[in-house]
């Protein structure tokens, strides 16, 4: 079995761990109605209340009267094995499954509004990923990005590279076509 990497990231919520795996690992979103062996005995013992899958990311919820400080190692390591057999993780009922361009999208969006967005937003633009369909990801430059080479460049060269290394399967990243004026 492999080691899948995470991170635990912090949320505004102290009694929430935002936990970075790989985008499209378990293939769905929502809550979880049952985890491998070692994270569903937290569940059951307390530990944790609940387990929520969100695209690039599992959420986990502190139970009453527990502690990062005193159960977050018992987590991590549950979370780890867990995450090796991600066929034997259950949804519950209102879980959405998660494909390929659902995952690329939710990454996409992520970037986007993130640090390619910033880049943008500095220099008077803005960057939108307008649609995800076949692996291909197309996004509009809008304000000092539309017709901006610098532009352009940003986009192949820093969106594409930094959504590839989440979503390998990515197969292009490519400039929307302009709407015209009615």
């Amino acid at each position: 079995m492999s080691v899948v990497p995470t991170h635990p990231l912090a949320t505004p919520d102290p009694a929430v761990l935002r936990w970075v795996i790989p985008d499209g690992l378990l293939g769905f979103s929502g809550t979880v109605a049952r985890a491998p062996r070692l994270l569903q005995a937290l569940l059951d013992d307390g530990t944790l209340a609940c387990i929520e899958a969100v695209p690039g990311a599992v959420l986990t919820l502190l139970g009453a009267g527990h502690s990062w400080q005193d159960d977050g190692a018992r987590v991590r390591t549950a979370l780890v094995d867990a995450l090796g057999a991600p066929g034997a993780w259950e949804p519950a009922e209102d879980a959405v499954g998660v494909g390929p361009d659902e995952a690329l999208e939710a990454a996409a969006r992520e970037i986007a509004a993130g640090p390619v967005g910033a880049i943008a937003a500095a220099h008077g633009g803005s960057f939108t990923v307008q649609k995800v369909a076949d692996g291909v990801v197309e996004v509009a430059l809008e304000g000092a990005c539309r017709d901006c080479p610098a532009a352009v460049i940003t986009m192949h060269a820093r969106f594409k590279h930094l959504l590839r290394r989440r979503c390998p399967w990515l197969v292009d990243v490519r400039e929307a076509p302009a709407c015209s004026p009615a």
